[in-house]
């Protein structure tokens, strides 16, 4: 009787981690798949035009352990003053084999928060084959 009660608890407790596993993963996916689509308090700021002034590739520990991530820093002025900021960049088909340093020298849209323009949001755009997106938690 005991290890049929015992049986039974283990086979239940296995069908919750499972469950749980599979919760997880399906948010994970959800996740990764709507990233930027909720609505973002910093598309009404006003916006700058930003210069990429350098590449590179990151370890980030993510959920399955660390994996490379490529970044890109960029500048951008408002008032006359220089800022700097961090995104980062996945290559697309369309990149026909350019390497990541294409991205150098290239222009993309800055959103800045206008009372503290150190602050900044980068959308997500497709500059030379190459998508951008936020890094970082600058906003």
């Amino acid at each position: 009787m005991l290890s049929t009660i015992t049986s039974y608890l283990v086979g239940f407790i296995g069908f919750i981690v499972v469950c749980i596993l599979a919760a997880l993963v399906v948010g994970v996916i959800g996740r990764v798949l709507n990233w930027g689509s909720r609505p973002d308090k910093t598309a009404s700021w006003p916006v700058a035009e930003g210069t990429v002034q350098s590449v590179d590739t990151v370890l980030t520990y993510g959920f399955w352990g660390y994996f490379p991530v490529d970044t890109g820093g960029f500048s951008y002025s408002v008032n006359d003053e220089y800022y700097s900021g961090k995104l980062m960049f996945s290559r697309r088909s369309s990149t026909e084999g350019r390497p990541p340093r294409a991205l150098i020298n290239q222009k993309i849209q800055v959103h800045y928060d206008p009372r503290k323009p150190e602050k900044y949001s980068v959308p997500r755009q497709e500059v030379n084959g190459f998508l951008l997106r936020p890094y970082g938690a600058s906003a």
